[in-house]
């Protein structure tokens, strides 16, 4: 698009089902990516992106990874941040073993309670405070974190953390947009619902009559894909969203239509 080039970005879990969509569509509209995660994967990451890998709850790497953007920006500024890291952990067939499973705050260790709030909101704030010391003196940027349906509802299982992570995400997005727009920076969320990525393709592929009987539920009649999580990024990224901040876009089939 014609209002994107020539703009920065940092991408949180870009090695992730979003993340890898976000980045690479970014890349291919001529935005200078800064792609973060714990590894770049094993097909790496598309000619002019770079990478910062480690653990989005450190404070250091948030700031290299601004740093980055803004070296690479000839004015010498961050236009993007977009939060896509994030976890749940839950027990399922097919997936890898040993795993940490989030579930009802009953049995929940607190544990894993302390690491998906770290890694889903801590790891959120401190890129959107890094970030927000670059735009500020710039004039202004756009915030996009990804949250989920179940930061606005309660979802059908037991991810307490993950339901209260993604709570505390779709607030922060709206604290920083009241307290940022008269600096020119705009914050919102994409919620979305049940979406292929290659986590949740494993339970899919073990059990195809999952994935069936999920799409059922969805008034669309289908699980989502990235590349649909992509059309909202890409729209509150956009000038045509200029005067859009605050909100929450769920990206879910309609799926949140039937929830009590």
């Amino acid at each position: 698009m014609s209002d994107r080039a020539p703009r920065t970005a940092v991408v949180t879990g870009a090695n992730g089902g979003m993340g890898r969509e976000i980045v690479g569509r970014l890349a291919a509209q001529g935005v200078a990516v800064v792609a973060v995660d714990l590894t770049a994967g094993d097909d790496g990451f598309p000619d002019g992106v770079s990478f910062v890998g480690g653990d989005v709850t450190d404070p250091a790497l948030a700031a290299a990874a601004v740093g980055a953007a803004v070296e690479r920006s000839a004015a010498g500024r961050l236009d993007y941040l977009v939060n896509a890291a994030g976890v749940a952990w839950f027990d399922e067939p097919g997936l890898p073993s040993p795993r940490l499973v989030d579930g009802s705050v009953h049995d929940l260790d607190v544990g894993v309670w302390h690491r998906v709030l770290e890694i889903n909101l801590t790891g959120a704030m401190l890129f959107a405070q890094a970030a927000l010391r670059a735009m500020v003196p710039a004039g202004g940027g756009v915030l996009v974190h990804i949250a989920s349906i179940a930061g606005l509802r309660r979802a059908d299982g037991s991810l307490d953390a993950y339901q209260v992570s993604k709570a505390g995400l779709v607030s922060l997005s709206r604290a920083i947009a009241a307290t940022h727009g008269p600096h020119g920076i705009r914050s919102n969320t994409v919620c979305p619902g049940a979406v292929r990525t290659p986590m949740i393709s494993a339970i899919y592929d073990a059990d195809p009559s999952r994935e069936s009987a999920m799409a059922q539920r969805v008034p669309l009649r289908r699980v989502g894909t990235p590349s649909d999580v992509w059309g909202a990024v890409d729209y509150l990224l956009s000038d045509a969203a200029s005067f859009v901040t605050g909100t929450d876009l769920v990206v879910d089939g309609g799926w949140l239509t039937t929830m009590g």
